[in-house]
């Protein structure tokens, strides 16, 4: 397998001789994921931006459809692609995607109702475009059951108490959770500060489903502080994007269900993940937040993020006096 270095030496061959100008541009590598490798390039005259070329296994037809859908969104800050071109790396083919750079990195102390704004007009962005992503629907790998002489892990105790109930939900709940064109990664390393707020990158994980979906999974992998194997859910921030977001793209009480469901079942895929590559942070984490969950269901099994009474408190007079029940064969939540 070759070289970060040598990746980056037969990528830029490839963007040369397909006519790309790449002559001046210094080259630095900024991240590799699980499946992508990125560097950012730096070119001294001033008149040219700064660009990002990525090597992602994603298949070039793919990536070329995802950047034609974020292309045409103007309203929020995401990378345009500049050239989309195949590499061959022994038996590993790779797709290099040059594409504008965005961001000054990972804000710091992020104003959430911003946050949630900046993604409410991604979203309605998304849903504007014609390009078909309908083939990459939300789906989830399972985790194997563990063995019957082994303690049952609590990711895995929190998983069905709700996950094998929230898809059959959300199947006959598709007139009220409309799916769509979204981020489908939305976590905070592909969040980045810009000089208008937040930009959005990294949407090799695009996909057609309910937007709810993209708030699940930044509550999930973002808002849950752990620390000495306990973790803390981060109320008033997650208060604070859902607000943002509402200003301009309002939730419905099905959207909150589905919420609510999905942030469980990401956690336990941030498990799998940690399963997959022997990552001890991942499971550990996913063991603390599952535990968290757990807790909550009994305590608040109507509203354990708190979500339901934050609204009432805010705007009283717009909550109806029935709210929708978590799960359908739960009784309703009467309004005291």
């Amino acid at each position: 397998m070759s070289t970060s270095d040598e990746l980056l030496t037969q990528a830029l061959k490839i963007l040369i001789d397909a006519g790309v100008e790449m002559s001046g541009y210094e080259f630095s590598l900024a991240g590799g994921a699980t499946q992508a490798t990125v560097w950012k390039g730096t070119s001294p005259r001033d008149t040219s931006a700064d660009v990002a070329l990525r090597l992602t296994p994603k298949p070039a037809q793919l990536i070329t459809r995802i950047a034609s859908l974020v292309d045409g969104v103007s309203d929020v800050t995401c990378p345009r692609t500049l050239a989309v071109e195949q590499m061959d790396d022994g038996d590993r083919r790779w797709t290099v995607h040059l594409c504008t750079w965005i961001g000054t990195g990972a804000p710091q102390r992020p104003d959430m109702r911003l946050l949630g704004q900046h993604l409410a007009r991604l979203h309605l962005a998304m849903g504007r475009s014609s390009i078909d992503v309908t083939d990459r629907r939300l789906t989830f790998e399972r985790n194997p059951a563990p063995s019957p002489d082994q303690e049952l892990p609590a990711w895995y105790v929190a998983r069905n108490v709700w996950r094998d109930r929230i898809f059959a939900w959300l199947a006959v709940q598709t007139e009220h959770a409309v799916a769509q064109p979204i981020h489908g990664d939305l976590h905070w390393g592909n969040i980045v500060a810009t000089n208008t707020g937040f930009g959005f990158i990294d949407f090799d994980k695009s996909m057609f489903a309910p937007p709810v979906f993209d708030l699940a999974k930044l509550i999930s992998t973002g808002l849950f502080s752990v620390g000495e194997g306990r973790a803390r859910f981060q109320a008033r921030k997650t208060t604070a994007l859902l607000e943002g977001y509402e200003s301009l793209r309002a939730l419905s009480a099905v959207d909150l269900v589905a919420l609510e469901g999905l942030a469980v079942v990401l956690n336990e895929e941030t498990a799998r993940l940690g399963n997959v590559y022997d990552d001890d942070g991942y499971r550990s984490n996913a063991a603390a937040v599952a535990d968290w969950w757990i807790t909550r269901r009994r305590r608040a099994p109507h509203d354990p993020l708190g979500i339901r009474s934050s609204r009432q408190s805010a705007s009283p007079a717009e909550v109806s006096s029935e709210q929708v029940p978590l799960w359908p064969d739960e009784d309703p939540i009467e309004q005291r």
